[in-house]
């Protein structure tokens, strides 16, 4: 399964989760294994045992690649304790915690940079008494004090929710608010074809509006005091999109069993044109962590007798292995899906991001083509330069889009490189049904000035 994880090559990895951290206390989850003590987990049932601590994160981290990123608690925890954390994990004094990492093997300092102001706070259901916006800044503000005089260069990431909660904690933590936390699920279940895209479209209006808010505080802070005795944020404010994905409607009270979702190829498609979402709104949307990695409503599904890739994997790894590091603008003319009425949704057939990357001067047009049955053909024009070639078109698909993946079944998922791949006289190329195509053209940035397709 490692393996698996690996070739996602995640950039980021959050823990110890979302809700769950509401009952966390980092103190359980070091030290000897064997006298870490075993917890009721009160939330989603079970028994947390404590195996997987703060050193055993990083560590996993460490292997794959991937940058820690910590919550704390805020509910049943205290800004003293999130505090010693940081210390911690990031200390370098003679001092009582960064001694206790060094006593249980770890002389170097984790350098854990991100680290989150608890997790959905305003959620009435969920233990934590933090629902009003103005007791969420009031704990926020004594939680960044002590955190940051832990450590004065960690970045703070901050509780979104609906635009009236955000205004109102911006309003006030905007100066230490280096990202503002967004959360967004697609349902997929008692929907339509057609209209399961229309939650990227949902998603893609949260972000905008969002972006919009954020654009009203300063890029950079003046006057703050000097006695918080810690610098305010350097940059404008970010949004750090700390969960997303794919949440099947519930159907009984056994919660862990229902998230245990099997995903099929039509939620592939949506996970790409969410990705592709995250791609246009790239200058916005500066941090997204896929919820989860295994099992809960996630790309690896494990048991003790192996593990298999769920058709979302694909595009996720697909994208991390060929998208570029710099957003290109791109604009798509397309036909609308329709609903089972036949009615027009608000979901085009074909979405479509562009990047460039900048070390292997290639510019990468991908294409989701989410009608269930037709092939699209579609005319790419380039602003600002003649017509580009082809170098290498990347395509993934399945038999349908209801196909699953599964233990006793080969991946189901195709991916085709073709090097070969060209455009017709007249411009155009055609994406097959259901497909995932990226389109990489050799190009240099220098003579770029725009694209649009």
């Amino acid at each position: 399964m490692r393996e698996k994880v690996k070739g996602l090559q995640p950039p980021i990895l959050r823990f110890p989760g979302g809700t769950m951290v509401k009952l966390y206390h980092w103190m359980d989850g070091v030290g000897a294994k064997e006298e870490r003590k075993r917890q009721s987990n009160r939330i989603w049932g079970g028994v947390i045992d404590h195996a997987f601590g703060t050193n055993e994160f990083i560590q996993y981290c460490r292997e794959i690649g991937a940058e820690p990123f910590i919550i704390v608690n805020m509910a049943t925890g205290t800004a003293e304790e999130a505090a010693n954390w940081v210390e911690y994990c990031n200390g370098t004094d003679d001092t009582y915690y960064a001694n206790l990492r060094r006593s249980h093997g770890f002389e170097e300092p984790h350098n854990v940079k991100y680290w989150g102001l608890g997790n959905e706070e305003a959620a009435v259901p969920d233990i934590g008494f933090l629902h009003d916006p103005h007791e969420y800044i009031k704990a926020s503000w004594e939680f960044a004090k002590q955190m940051k005089l832990a450590d004065r260069s960690i970045k703070l990431v901050m509780v979104g929710e609906k635009p009236e909660w955000n205004k109102a904690i911006l309003d006030e933590l905007h100066p230490i608010c280096d990202y503002l936390s967004l959360h967004y699920y697609a349902r997929s279940e008692n929907e339509d074809y057609a209209s399961l895209f229309n939650h990227a479209v949902a998603m893609e209006n949260i972000i905008v509006d969002t972006k919009k808010l954020l654009d009203r505080y300063p890029a950079r802070v003046e006057s703050f005091d000097r006695w918080y005795r810690f610098p305010p944020r350097q940059r404008e404010i970010q949004i750090a999109l700390d969960e997303w994905g794919i949440w099947q409607n519930q159907s009984s009270d056994d919660y862990v069993a229902d998230m245990e979702a099997v995903f099929n190829w039509k939620e592939a498609l949506l996970v790409a044109s969410m990705l592709n979402v995250m791609q246009r709104q790239s200058h916005a949307v500066t941090m997204a962590t896929f919820a989860q990695l295994v099992n809960i409503l996630a790309p690896i599904f494990t048991n003790e007798n192996g593990s298999f890739c769920q058709t979302i994997y694909h595009p996720l790894q697909l994208y991390r292995e060929h998208s570029g590091n710099w957003k290109l603008s791109c604009e798509a003319e397309s036909m609308m899906l329709l609903d089972g009425d036949g009615q027009p949704t608000a979901s085009a057939c074909l979405d479509i991001s562009a990047t460039y990357h900048d070390e292997k001067d290639e510019v990468v047009v991908a294409v989701v083509n989410r009608h269930p049955e037709q092939s699209v053909s579609a005319k790419v024009s380039f602003v600002g330069t003649e017509g580009l070639e082809i170098c290498e078109a990347i395509e993934l698909n399945c038999p349908s889009w209801e196909t699953v993946n599964g233990f006793d079944i080969a991946d189901q998922v195709t991916r085709m490189a073709k090097t070969d791949a060209r455009y017709d006289s007249d411009g155009g190329y055609g994406f097959p049904p259901h497909s995932i195509t990226l389109l990489k053209h050799r190009y240099s940035i220098d003579k770029l000035a725009d694209t649009t397709n």
